[in-house]
């Protein structure tokens, strides 16, 4: 084949190739390497989303468990105090005052260790 053919038949591939919309394999492989690169980020950032949302979702439900064993103690402590009084009600007059003294310091203090375990949950 003379130089002109050559080219000419370069020519024409080369035409053909673009005019097809091809690429050439360097402009695939940039191509691809880009759509790795951007998948990749998006794999990261949707893995950080997911463990911030499963973190704050465990940090939720650590406060409503605590909020329930406090009001669940707090209930209980209170129905207790309700039958103490009911009992102190049975007791001589002299004897009421300081039962149900009792009782309320009991509640109180009952109160206090639902909160201080409500705050170390």
């Amino acid at each position: 084949m003379n130089r002109t053919t050559k080219f000419l038949a370069t020519a024409f591939v080369v035409t053909t190739a673009l005019a097809c919309g091809g690429e050439t394999k360097r402009e695939t492989a940039k191509d691809v390497s880009a759509a790795r690169s951007e998948a990749a980020q998006e794999v990261g950032e949707a893995r950080r989303d997911a463990a911030e949302a499963t973190s704050e979702a465990r940090g939720d439900a650590a406060e409503v468990a605590a909020t329930g064993a406090y009001d669940v103690a707090v209930a209980k402590a209170e129905g207790e105090y309700k039958v103490a009084i009911e009992a102190c009600d049975a007791l001589l007059a002299d004897r009421q005052d300081d039962c149900n003294a009792a009782a309320k310091e009991q509640l109180e203090a009952a109160k206090r260790n639902a909160e201080a375990l409500r705050d170390r949950m």
